[in-house]
C-alpha cells in the first residue's frame, strides 16, 4: 500500500468499493436485475492494532468475490457490512448488532483465533453462520461447532508441512522458537514440539512475546546464544516484519537459518524486503503463483483492479465468500442452516485445486505450502519474492481432532 493505513482510510475505501458492490463483474450489469431485500454478510476484522493492515486487504477479498459472483444472488442484490472487531468482546458485540439490529445472519471473522471463538459461540446459539479466518486448532476442533466453518489449515496441518520441510531443506537437526503469547502462538508451538519429538529432533528453546511487541531483541538474542541449526518464528502480522527486520539487524542468519511457519505472504514479504527474507521458507495458506484455473482467475481480477498481486488475507475471505454464495445459489436460500447444508461434504474447483468442507468438524481441506524466498538478483519482478518448494494436506481424522458437533 502506498498510503498510510488507519482506520479512517479503511471505512472510505471500504464504503466507496460497497457502494459499487452491485454492479456486479467486474463493472459489468448485475445478474438478472436484483429486486427485494438484499442478501447480507457481514465482516468484522481487525482495523486496529498489531493486525490492522490486514484489514483493508480482508476487505477486498469479499468485495471481489461479490463483484466476480455477479453482485446478486437468488435475485437479490448483496449487501456487505463491516465493521471493526479488534478483540472478543467487540467481536461478539458487533455480530450481535448484526443480528438483532441489521438483520444479518451470515458473518465472516478475520483474523484472530480468539476473536472467532468468542463469535462462534454467539452464532451458535443464534442459529447463525460463522466464516472464522484463523488458524487455532480449537475452531474446527474441541470448540467446533455445527455453526462455524474455517478455510484455514489448522496449525496442527500447518507445522507438519513447515517443519518437516525445514528439516528437509536445511538439514536442521536443532530449533529454537520465537511465540506470541496467546492461543495461536501457543497451538504452533504445541504441534512444533510434537513434530519434533516424533522426529526425535530437540527445540533448544523458546522465547515468549507479547501480541504487538515492537522490541523483539532479548528474544533474538537468546535464540543467537542458543546456536539452534534453525530459529523458527511462530507469529504473525506486524510482529513477525518486526521481528525479523531486527533479527537481521542483529546478524541472526550468521549464527542460524531462519524460517517462519505462518504468513501473510506477500503483504509481509513487502514490508521486510528481499535482502532480508533471502533464503527463508515461510509456511503460507495461499501464495498467488499457485497453479490453479480459479486462483489464476483471483489473480488477474484482482490485479487489473488494484494492481497488485492478492495477499493471503484477501485470497482466503474471497475463497469463503465466492463458497458462500455459490451455497446460497445451491440451496434456494439465504437461511443458515440450509447454506450450511449446502456446504457440507460438497467438493468444489477452489483457488487451491480441489476444495471441501467436512460435515463432521466444517475444515475445509485443502494445501498449506512452503514457499523459499529469493535472492534479489534472482526476482524477474517487484513481487516475484519466492516460489513454492513443497504442499501438503495433513489432517486430523475426524473424532481425533477433539470435535464434537452438538
Amino acid at each position: 500500500m502506498s498510503t498510510k493505513f488507519n482506520r479512517r482510510n479503511f471505512l472510505k475505501s471500504t464504503a466507496a468499493a460497497a457502494a459499487g458492490l452491485t454492479l456486479g463483474r467486474l463493472g459489468m450489469p448485475a445478474k438478472a436485475h436484483a429486486s427485494g431485500a438484499s442478501v447480507k454478510l457481514f465482516l468484522g476484522c481487525t482495523m486496529s492494532g498489531a493486525y490492522a493492515s490486514t484489514g483493508l486487504y480482508t476487505s477486498r477479498g469479499m468485495q471481489l468475490a461479490i463483484e466476480n459472483f455477479g453482485g446478486t444472488v437468488l435475485g437479490r442484490p448483496i449487501e456487505l457490512i463491516e465493521r471493526d472487531t479488534p478483540n472478543p468482546a467487540e467481536g461478539v458485540r458487533k455480530a450481535q448488532e448484526a443480528h438483532e439490529r441489521l438483520g444479518c445472519n451470515i458473518i465472516t471473522i478475520s483474523p484472530s483465533s480468539s476473536t472467532i471463538l468468542a463469535v462462534s459461540e454467539y452464532t451458535k446459539k443464534n442459529g447463525m453462520l460463522l466464516f472464522g479466518h484463523g488458524g487455532s486448532d480449537k475452531i474446527t476442533g474441541s470448540a467446533c461447532n455445527p455453526s462455524t466453518f474455517r478455510w484455514q489449515v489448522p496449525t496442527w496441518g500447518a507445522i507438519r508441512e513447515v517443519v518437516p520441510r525445514v528439516i528437509s531443506e536445511y538439514k536442521a537437526k536443532t530449533f529454537y522458537t520465537i511465540t506470541p503469547k496467546y492461543v495461536f502462538g501457543e497451538d504452533l508451538l504445541r504441534n512444533t514440539k510434537e513434530v519434533l519429538a516424533d522426529k526425535g529432533l530437540k527445540l533448544l528453546g523458546n522465547s515468549f512475546h507479547s501480541l504487538g511487541e515492537s522490541d523483539f531483541s532479548s528474544h533474538i538474542t537468546k535464540a543467537m546464544a542458543a546456536g539452534a541449526d534453525c530459529v523458527l518464528f511462530l507469529n504473525f502480522g506486524g510482529d513477525t516484519v518486526n521481528a525479523l527486520k531486527q533479527a537481521h539487524n542483529f546478524g541472526l542468519k550468521q549464527v542460524s537459518k531462519i524460517a517462519c511457519a505462518w504468513g501473510s505472504g506477500i503483504t509481509q514479504m513487502k514490508a521486510i524486503g528481499p535482502e532480508i527474507l533471502e533464503g527463508v521458507i515461510w509456511g503460507l495458506q495461499y501464495f498467488y503463483k499457485i497453479d490453479s484455473p480459479e486462483n489464476k482467475r483471483l489473480v488477474k481480477t484482482f490485479q487489473a483492479k488494484y494492481g497488485e498481486v492478492p495477499p493471503y488475507v484477501t485470497a482466503s475471505t474471497y475463497a469463503t465468500t465466492m463458497t458462500l454464495l455459490e451455497a446460497i445459489d445451491r440451496a434456494g436460500s439465504d437461511k443458515p442452516a440450509k447454506i450450511i447444508a449446502a456446504i457440507e461434504d460438497y467438493t468444489y474447483a477452489g483457488i487451491t485445486g480441489e476444495e471441501v468442507y467436512r460435515s463432521c468438524d466444517h475444515q475445509c481441506i485443502k494445501p498449506y505450502y512452503s514457499v523459499r524466498c529469493k535472492a534479489p538478483s534472482a526476482m524477474k519482478t517487484p513481487e516475484d519474492f519466492g516460489d513454492i518448494i513443497g504442499s501438503s494436506a495433513n489432517f486430523q481424522a475426524c473424532g481425533l481432532n477433539g470435535c464434537i458437533m452438538d
